[in-house]
């Protein structure tokens, strides 16, 4: 007996669906590239490049192979321990303070919508319009009673100059306040934003069952933006672990009590400017180099940066 079978579509009909999902693939992989290309290009020419000439002159001089006798060099200076200890204990002060700073004030914000919310994010990231040399000076005039705004305090609490202010724990203290007042408004503003792209239906559900203003952002806002603070605490500790410019200009104002190696990024700049020796600068800066790398690592994997649902990889 003859079976019957249904009759084959043409070609043309199977392979014309096919083409519009190729056309679809090629277009979204163009958008990406026109997305991550300058940003690669700019990786390869500012950060991979400068890197690899870094590791090359930390092991080569005049030529010739010296070995590891700059790595050597550096990690033997007394110096560099005192040096790490302060850059430690001020990202142990400073990251914490940045980091509730930043979630309490963005969370707030997201709480409590009115009028004010536009007005109050300028007013928390004009600080972080100063930067740089610029804030570090504007704080050397904050903390000199001569010509502080709060001369009163600072005299209420015994502090006679800049130089008192600066010298000893306190210099810690005016870094660390320094430094919120200059990152904490642009990370508040960028949170406020990731809180405010957050599923509507998903916190109404959450008041539906009940759930209080602090159950709810620690339960139901917190894990929605946890990608967005790891991110705030890679950068910070970049930044942080780099502090340079802070130091360098509060030390014009306490001649003699902050060391012209205070900070890493410091000693690595007097062995480049001072000592001429750029094979220690190389070695140096690229074990600060290691440090952010493994730091951000540790942060991305325990904070699952980059995990996606199975929905989204469809």
């Amino acid at each position: 007996m003859r079976t019957l079978t249904a009759p084959r579509p043409p070609a043309a009909a199977t392979a014309a669906p096919a083409a519009p999902r190729r056309r679809r693939r090629l277009g979204r992989g163009a958008a990406v590239w026109i997305l991550v290309g300058p940003y690669t290009v700019f990786l390869v020419v500012f950060g991979l490049a400068p890197a690899g000439y870094a590791l090359w002159t930390s092991f080569v001089h005049d030529g010739s192979f010296s070995g590891g006798h700059d790595w050597a060099a550096v990690f033997r200076d007394y110096r560099l321990g005192d040096a790490a200890a302060h850059v430690t204990t001020y990202l142990l002060l400073w990251l914490p303070v940045l980091l509730l700073t930043v979630l309490s004030l963005a969370f707030t914000l997201h709480a409590r919508p009115g009028r004010t919310t536009s007005a109050l994010q300028l007013v928390y990231y004009l600080p972080g319009a100063v930067t740089g040399s610029a804030a570090a000076l504007l704080w050397l005039f904050m903390v000199s009673p001569d010509s502080s705004p709060f001369s009163p305090l600072l005299k209420l609490m015994d502090v006679g100059s800049a130089t008192d202010a600066l010298s000893g724990g306190s210099l810690l203290a005016v870094l660390t306040v320094m430094g919120v007042a200059v990152h904490a408004g642009g990370w508040i503003v960028v949170l406020y934003g990731a809180l405010n792209a957050l599923p509507r239906d998903v916190l109404e559900a959450a008041q539906v069952d009940g759930a209080s203003a602090w159950r709810t952002m620690w339960h139901v806002k917190l894990p929605m933006v946890r990608t967005y603070v790891a991110f705030v605490l890679i950068s910070s500790f970049a930044s942080g672990s780099q502090v340079f410019v802070e130091p360098t200009v509060l030390s014009t104002g306490a001649p003699g009590q902050i060391s012209p190696t205070w900070s890493v990024n410091q000693l690595a700049y007097v062995y480049a400017t001072q000592d001429g020796d750029f094979g220690k600068a190389a070695a140096l800066s690229l074990a600060m180099l290691a440090v952010g790398v493994l730091a951000a690592w540790i942060v991305i994997t325990r904070t699952h940066m980059y995990a996606t649902d199975s929905s989204d990889s469809r």
